[in-house]
């Protein structure tokens, strides 16, 4: 094995000494000269010198890396989550470690205070599920950020969110568009703050319609595909609906999350369901996987890339710390990719892109 190139050895080749070279791989404290800086950054390439990353560590406290606690990639949307704060990190010159929560709340303390004992240089948290009880942000040395609206968890924490409040409206009034007047609704589990927002904005939108709103026209379940397969065959259960609410059964349905509509579609395949004729279905996240269902889902898509940019931005510029006054609350709103599962032509395709 080859020895490991030194700072010296870059200085050696480049004419100057170790101390301009730290200068220019660390932008700093000194100014360089035009003349120098090439030299120095031409020994590099030549030599494939890689700054210590650990020495640097310790000089200035901070690793140039991020922690991600996220839930299972198992779901699509957390999946691309990792993939796009993955690219927005690179772009920034960080690396991403990710810890999968278990929402437990020792397990997920655990990972959290592993991540800030590696001293990164921020943390995101793309649930607030995964929040200990009872957290303050002063806890931790490390800045972190919430991909998820924090309002009734934690409210020392920073988030960056998708405002799933005003996203699933818009998703129940598209169904109404095409003269749905019973629509129900599958969402996580009720105790999760915002899949209770989503079902809420569900309850007020047909509420706001003079449209049947009742309890025995949601589903709540894991938000998986088995979740939301089990929540539609409860739905549409002839022996879980009373005599008198039988004129009540859905012929559409709106589910907060593309894994749960996706496993609802699947029920409707078993089933002899058509969809939409029979029943029509919009969903919320605008994943990927949802193009390439049978139909092709019609979803309210989260603002993933955006959210993702604002939240590293804030970490990485410090932004994100305990000493505001206020911690930054931004919530960004979604738009409506066009499937064919709500009864619409479809208007999206699949471009390759990120979503």
């Amino acid at each position: 094995m080859a020895p490991k190139v030194t700072r010296s050895d870059v200085a050696r080749m480049a004419g100057v000494s170790p101390a301009v070279v730290s200068y220019v791989t660390n932008g700093g404290p000194r100014p360089v000269s035009a003349a120098a800086r090439a030299r120095v950054e031409a020994a590099i390439e030549a030599l494939g010198y890689r700054p210590d990353a650990l020495a640097t560590a310790f000089r200035d406290g901070r690793t140039m890396s991020v922690g991600l606690l996220m839930p299972s990639p198992m779901n699509p949307y957390y999946a691309e989550m990792a993939h796009a704060v993955e690219v927005e990190l690179a772009r920034r010159g960080h690396v991403l470690s990710i810890g999968i929560s278990a929402f437990n709340a020792a397990q997920d303390e655990a990972q959290i205070r592993s991540f800030d004992d590696r001293r990164m240089t921020g943390l995101l948290i793309a649930s607030a599920a995964s929040l200990p009880t009872g957290f303050t942000a002063g806890q931790w040395s490390t800045p972190h950020v919430v991909l998820d609206d924090v309002t009734d968890v934690s409210p020392d924490s920073p988030s960056v969110y998708a405002d799933s409040y005003y996203d699933v409206r818009r998703a129940v009034d598209h169904l109404q568009y095409h003269g749905h007047s019973v629509i129900a609704c599958i969402a996580g589990p009720p105790t999760w703050p915002d899949d209770a927002r989503r079902v809420q904005a569900w309850r007020d939108q047909q509420l706001a319609a003079g449209l049947p709103a009742g309890d025995d026209l949601v589903g709540h379940a894991d938000v998986s595909a088995e979740g939301g397969s089990m929540a539609l065959r409860v739905l549409l259960e002839e022996d879980s609906y009373r005599s008198s609410r039988r004129e009540l059964r859905p012929t559409a349905v709106v589910v907060t999350s593309d894994i749960q509509a996706i496993g609802a579609l699947r029920v409707c395949h078993e089933l002899g369901i058509d969809v939409p004729g029979d029943l029509a279905i919009v969903s919320y996240d605008g994943v990927r996987q949802g193009l390439f269902s049978a139909p092709r889902l019609t979803s309210m898509r989260r603002p993933l890339r955006e959210i993702v940019r604002t939240a590293i931005s804030l970490i990485t510029t410090g932004d994100s710390t305990d000493t505001q006054p206020r911690p930054p609350r931004l919530s960004l709103r979604g738009n409506l990719l066009i499937g064919e599962s709500c009864g619409c032509e479809p208007t999206i395709q699949w471009t390759g892109g990120m979503s």
